[in-house]
């Protein structure tokens, strides 16, 4: 994928470690460069400023413009000072659940960026991801409800909830006066045939990093490269934070061959390799031209790096489509779903898939129906799909007309 000269520079910017050759690349684009507003829209969509201001000022070009540096100095400080407090909150759950005696792992966040990186400010996060035992949500539940938190969701059966448990991975909670929010996880993936791994071994070979002056536990080290691709994987790499976690993981692993095997057993081997092809072009991640050969010539291969070609484009790797365009739509209708559709080829996952692409929770909102008639609702989604996409529309005209009658009210007559 050819993406311009903003994409390379911004993928060099995120190399860990950067070669004198990337260093010297980067200054020759950046001599080149005119327009600087993608670097800073990357930086914010990909939740990367801190790694991206890093690696530009080590390039030392004195074409870098000031007000650029200036707003990802500005982007890297609000995220640094989110990490604080989600570390914070982390600590401060993790106690709680152990006084309640729920076992619970850190996903992502400022666990990963400690486990990787060796501080917590060095990756940014939406929102805080716990991951707990299946037969333990409901204790899970009830903790973070005395933490302050209200669940997002909301069932108006037990036959829903089951439902919505069986498809989901997880359940979102917002606490009431601090803003954090939390994801409560019950398996990995929403599809639990993409990699099923079991809680009680995750727990038995669980890390512990430093946080806030305490210790938290988190995913075992050995199991990190499979996990991290197959969350970038699972959200087509809408993010190239996750593409640096992975990256990292693997130059932190064991020889790439061995986590190739551990892939094909348990039948990821072409999404891995896809993802360390990624890792190799964009990141610079070292490979030997053998690997690279026979990695990249295989067809499956090839098919999903097709399938991402048309998620990434030179006018919109930068920014995402505005919320209900057509853009927007196709991207996560339909390329996303053929992405995701294609990791696996065994009829288990995609049958789950297929499943899963009928069950919408935004459906049960839409028109709320008696648990007796709750089997209607696949039948139901594409007209309650139009329905809310009808709603949608005119919610963005009244707004746009209420902003245009402001602006008439505030011009001077």
């Amino acid at each position: 994928m050819d993406l311009g000269p903003q994409f390379r520079l911004f993928c060099l910017a995120l190399r860990r470690p950067q070669s004198d050759d990337d260093l010297r690349q980067m200054r020759e684009l950046a001599a080149r460069l005119e327009d600087w507003k993608p670097i800073v829209l990357g930086a914010r969509r990909h939740r990367v400023a801190s790694l991206a201001l890093m690696g530009l000022r080590a390039c030392d070009s004195p074409h870098l413009p000031a007000e650029m540096l200036a707003e990802l100095n500005r982007l890297s400080f609000v995220a640094a000072r989110r990490s604080l407090a989600q570390g914070a909150e982390v600590r401060r759950l993790c106690t709680l659940f152990s006084e309640a005696g729920v076992r619970v792992l850190v996903l992502k966040g400022v666990a990963l960026s400690v486990q990787l990186y060796g501080e917590p400010g060095r990756r940014q996060a939406r929102d805080i991801d716990l991951l707990v035992d299946p037969e333990q949500v409901l204790q899970a539940q009830n903790v973070l409800a005395k933490a302050g938190y209200k669940q997002r969701q909301s069932f108006s059966s037990t036959r829903q909830r089951a439902t919505y448990l069986r498809f989901v991975k997880e359940i979102e909670f917002a606490h009431e006066s601090n803003g954090q929010l939390v994801e409560l996880h019950h398996r990995l993936t929403d599809n639990p045939n993409l990699l099923p791994l079991e809680f009680a071994s995750l727990w038995n070979e669980r890390e512990e990093v430093p946080l806030a002056g305490g210790a938290v536990s988190t995913l075992p080290r050995r199991h990190l490269p499979l996990y991290l691709c197959v969350h970038g994987d699972d959200h087509a790499w809408s993010r190239l934070q996750w593409l640096v976690d992975f990256a990292s993981a693997l130059s932190q692993s064991q020889v790439i061959d061995d986590l190739v095997e551990t892939a094909d057993a348990g039948g990821l081997r072409w999404p891995f390799l896809h993802a360390v092809m990624l890792a190799h072009d964009w990141l610079g991640l070292p490979i030997d031209d053998f690997q690279v050969a026979a990695y990249r010539n295989h067809v499956q291969v090839q098919r999903l790096d097709y399938l991402l070609t048309r998620l990434y484009s030179p006018a919109d790797w930068y920014e995402e489509a505005p919320s209900g365009s057509w853009k927007r739509l196709l991207r996560h209708s339909l390329w996303e779903r053929l992405y995701r559709f294609s990791l696996k080829s065994d009829w288990h996952y995609r049958t789950a898939q297929l499943r899963r692409a009928w069950v919408s929770p935004a459906d049960w909102d839409t028109v709320p129906l008696p648990e007796a008639l709750s089997w209607l609702y696949p039948l139901m989604r594409p007209w309650l799909w139009l329905l809310r996409r009808r709603r949608q529309a005119r919610s963005r005209d009244r707004t746009l007309h209420s902003q245009l009658a402001l602006r008439q009210r505030r011009q001077p007559e």
